[in-house]
């Protein structure tokens, strides 16, 4: 993997779930090193639940985290992304 020059909330990808969003890319992100802020806010529960359930595997295969900042809204990333600081001070900022 590349070495990562910017911190890593530099890196962060928002992503607004819609149903036509592929999961698959959200892996992909998450493979190529970029921590992921998702919001289900108009996703129903049951598609929610399968999406987080998903991209949680992927974390957890990275050696990864997840952080619930808000009630449907999820941040995954690497440990290696939590090192720099960044992210858990945006997770302190935001979290409810």
């Amino acid at each position: 993997m590349a070495k990562k020059t910017k911190k890593a909330i530099d890196r962060v990808e928002f992503v607004y779930m819609e149903k036509k969003i592929d999961v698959f890319k959200l892996a992909d992100l998450l493979l190529k090193g970029v921590p992921l802020i998702t919001n289900f806010e108009e996703y129903e529960p049951i598609e929610a639940n399968k999406v987080i359930t998903f991209l949680s595997g992927v974390t957890y295969a990275l050696d990864g985290e997840i952080e619930m900042i808000q009630t449907k809204i999820f941040l995954f990333a690497t440990k290696e992304d939590f090192k720099d600081g960044s992210l858990r001070k945006f997770v302190k900022e935001y979290k409810e």
